[in-house]
């Protein structure tokens, strides 16, 4: 149920510490995709939940709501944190917009709802790097069996890891209800779980083009049937996180009416948490939440205790700031802004990685695009997807080992839109685009996330450090490169007419790298911030059980936790360690294996 600020007052005095006796679990900024599930897990039990959503609800929001306004929120909204990066060296000393959910639903109600359940061995080397084999592929199949055991045969043939996803994904019609065969694999999908997925409606003119392009350039393009089959290399059709033509975000399935009504579940809007506290300091146990609302005009602090633990589920920038501003992170730094060091826990804040992406666009002889709908103030969504790999023999890789997490893993992804596609500038007035975006989706550049000052409600210092290494440099240059090759089959003779802007005359090495530079942005899936680690290691934020080091009643449950960021869009990989993170606090509390 939602509660309101009043109510909040009435309590507080009713109680010696605000939910001190009634809250057995606090999930602080969890509207996003980690948070939500595990407050909709953990309610299903006889547990006490506060969410605490710094933004507003995503209900009845159409910009939210309807795909096709998808893009447009980055410029500007009160439901995205409106966060910059600091100057980037690598993009030439440009600063670029860092979008950020700030509302019910987090991320996951403003993004571009593909869904990707990325590649095997992403989650392999997690389990590798952690020392824990339950972030393994196979160790992470046994979710769907609990949930729909029918699916069992068929997972055992060739895809043994979809399982997991089965508890969250549930497979819907597309919104114009065409004929889906040929379009995905039906025998790994679920048809029951939590989130609603769907296959791109009505068709685009560019759609047969792209099909058969990958016909014509089979090696470089291979058509897959299906992009979450496990092997995700190759051109296939779009699977966003729509049903009926509306988003499926965390807040609608995760936390819809039927589980926000449950009595045990408790959603608090526009209440920011600030930091967290210790009720003992000569204990490293923190059980309260201090966050920050809005009453009679002023913004007031209020505090929330938790009778079991603490949950973090701000994402890859909130995470590490909240932490950070509670005294938890590198000494030094804190010490610099003027905070008490609580806890010496130098990587709160680094490893952040990100995966760095452009918009290319060309000129195209064809009235039938979106462009002019796009001036409306509407966008559409993609119909196709590709994924790649540099080849084994680059030169890159006799100076730089590969970031990818093994050979079935990509580096690059090309999205497909038949309309101008850059929801940080301005369409022209006249013109009919194509645009490739192209996307490094294993790269070797880290950055950080730092605090501005000792004031909590100041935004953080975001630097993503994009293009600091040069293997991405090399993979971006590559992307273009290959959308060109894309662009260069014989079907796309006569319709495509010239490329647009500084991509015209960027036709050596190093002209293609000076617009890589100039025009890179981001494809906003940062993670790493508070990463996994090995138990007893003296480096990352948590353990692979997500509590936080060092510390007792601490838990984070979202991207931020992972050491690398996963060579896909991170919305179902995030939805997936937040459902086992679930079982994992019940097995604490009440004793499930």
């Amino acid at each position: 149920m939602y509660l309101r600020l009043h109510i909040l007052f009435g309590l507080y005095l009713w109680a010696s510490s605000c939910y001190g006796a009634i809250y057995e679990s606090v999930a602080d900024l969890p509207g996003g995709a980690g948070g939500a599930v595990v407050a909709n897990r953990l309610t299903e039990e006889d547990f006490s939940v506060l969410v605490l959503e710094a933004g507003p609800s995503d209900r009845d929001v159409l910009s939210l709501e309807i795909p096709y306004l998808v893009d447009l929120l980055p410029l500007g909204s009160a439901y995205t944190w409106n966060y910059s990066t600091i100057v980037q060296p690598g993009l030439n000393n440009q600063t670029t917009v860092f979008p950020r959910g700030h509302v019910l639903g987090g991320s996951t109600s403003i993004n571009g709802m593909i869904y990707t359940r990325c590649s095997p061995e992403d989650y392999d080397r997690y389990a590798n790097f952690t020392g824990d084999p339950g972030w393994s592929w196979e160790s992470l199949k046994p979710y769907a069996f609990k949930v729909i055991a029918l699916k069992r045969s068929v997972m055992d043939a060739n895809y043994i890891f979809i399982g997991t996803f089965l508890q969250n994904e549930k497979w819907v019609p597309p919104a114009d209800g065409h004929n889906t065969t040929g379009q995905y694999d039906p025998a790994i999908h679920s048809l029951d779980g939590m989130n609603a997925v769907s296959l791109a409606g009505f068709p685009r003119p560019t759609d047969e083009r792209i099909l058969q392009t990958a016909s014509e350039l089979p090696d470089e393009f291979p058509f897959l049937l299906d992009i979450n089959s496990g092997i995700p290399n190759g051109i296939g059709y779009m699977q966003a996180t729509i049903n009926d033509g509306k988003r499926s975000s965390s807040a609608v399935s995760y936390l819809g009416p039927e589980f926000i009504n449950r009595e045990n579940l408790h959603v608090l809007l526009g209440a920011q948490v600030t930091k967290v506290i210790q009720s003992d300091e000569s204990e490293l146990t923190f059980d309260i939440v201090e966050f920050s609302a809005s009453s009679e005009g002023s913004m007031q602090f209020f505090n929330a205790t938790a009778a079991k633990e603490i949950i973090l589920s701000a994402g890859a920038i909130g995470t590490p700031h909240i932490l950070l501003n509670s005294g938890i992170g590198d000494a030094r730094e804190l010490l610099e802004v003027g905070i008490q060091v609580i806890v010496d826990l130098p990587d709160v804040g680094k490893n952040l990685s990100d995966q760095p992406l452009i918009w290319n666009k060309w000129y195209v002889n064809d009235t039938n695009t979106w462009d002019d709908i796009i001036r409306n103030l509407t966008y559409r969504m993609n119909c196709h997807i590709s994924w790649s790999r540099l080849p084994d023999d680059s030169p890159i890789f006799e100076m730089f080992d590969d970031p990818a997490a093994g050979p079935n893993t990509p580096h690059l992804e090309i999205d497909f839109s038949n309309s101008w596609s850059i929801p940080t500038s301005l369409i022209p007035d006249t013109g009919n685009f194509l645009s490739l975006e192209t996307c490094v989706v294993s790269p070797a550049s880290r950055g950080t996330v730092k605090l501005n000052s000792s004031d909590p409600l100041d935004p953080p210092l975001i630097d993503p450090a994009y293009l600091s290494s040069q293997f991405d440099v090399f993979a971006m240059v590559e992307a273009v490169k290959s959308s060109k090759r894309f662009l260069s089959a014989s079907v796309w003779e006569g319709y495509v007419l010239e490329a647009y802007g500084d991509l015209v005359n960027a036709t050596t090495d190093e002209a293609l790298e000076e617009y890589v530079r100039e025009n890179t942005g981001t494809a906003a899936h940062p993670v790493g911030t508070a990463s996994m680690s090995p138990r007893f290691a003296e480096y990352g934020v948590v353990d692979p059980d997500l509590l936080v080091k060092g510390v007792s009643g601490l838990r984070v449950v979202d991207a931020s936790i992972f050491p690398f960021v996963p060579a896909g869009h991170t919305q179902v990989p995030t939805y997936i360690i937040a459902e086992r993170a679930a079982d994992l606090i019940k097995a604490k509390w009440l004793g499930e294996h």
